[in-house]
């Protein structure tokens, strides 16, 4: 993300308000709310295939993710289902895939006035799962062409996941009822990205009220980092894998 791309996020409360984007010829689309996280899990993989994981070519992803379904481990008919479900859930209407004989696309039908309002396609694809994937806190894993680069990034991410504290989404809503004083059901209405900003939140809180205690009888001077201080939601997990990773540049596959 550009730097004033990264202001602009920061100025925005679309995020937490839970307001959509709008993409022209597609509509608005909707961030995913608690209540069908499980629905959305059982196809938002889709979104972590990029053009990364293939050759390259002029070919959009969306053909390219159809094109190598049986390379990728997925039936073409469960591929279908499962982007028919991402959409409709994303655009809260009933999306299905229609085709002729020299392309096929996605789209919802009205059928009282026999008129269509959006249609997904090979040119519009790649900017609705970014914002799909921006909307919902999902990060694109890094993709390195060289094997060995490949193989230390997954071992790091690997011990960064022995390493730390496991906590399930389940957590981070049991956190937010208790001390945010919501009840399940209107837990079920926030979206993942306000679920996180308010779990993130309470650690501050909680880490600036032990600071503070801490430093009333330390004799050391003491750091204290303010409750409201501004929080990163898009830092990625996959940054800063590497101490140094200007050591990488002899590797120039590095996408």
């Amino acid at each position: 993300m550009s730097e004033s791309n990264q202001l602009k996020s920061l100025n925005s409360l679309k995020h937490i308000f839970a307001q959509p984007e709008h993409i022209e010829g597609i509509g608005d689309i909707y961030p995913i709310k608690l209540k069908d996280y499980d629905k959305f899990q059982e196809c938002s993989n889709l979104l972590y295939i990029s053009k990364k994981h293939f050759q390259e070519c002029d070919i959009p992803l969306l053909g390219l993710i159809f094109m190598s379904a049986e390379q990728l481990g997925i039936k073409e008919e469960d591929l279908i289902l499962s982007f028919e479900k991402l959409f409709s859930l994303v655009l809260r209407k009933t999306i299905s895939l229609h085709s002729n004989n020299e392309n096929f696309w996605f789209q919802d039908k009205i059928e009282s006035e026999m008129k269509y309002n959006t249609i997904i396609n090979f040119f519009n694809y790649d900017e609705l799962r970014t914002i799909i994937m921006k909307q919902n806190l999902i990060f694109e894993p890094k993709v390195y062409k060289d094997p060995l680069v490949q193989e230390w990034a997954n071992k790091v991410l690997e011990s960064r996941s022995k390493n730390s504290v496991k906590i399930t989404i389940e957590d981070f809503i049991t956190t937010v009822k208790n001390f945010g004083g919501l009840t399940y059901e209107q837990l079920m209405e926030q979206t993942i990205y306000q679920l996180y900003a308010d779990f993130y939140r309470i650690g501050k809180f909680k880490q600036f009220e032990q600071t503070s205690l801490f430093a009333t009888v330390s004799m050391e001077k003491i750091s204290i980092e303010h409750f409201a201080q501004s929080l990163d939601m898009w830092k990625s997990p996959y940054d800063n894998l590497f101490v140094d990773s200007s050591k990488l540049d002899k590797f120039k596959g590095i996408t």
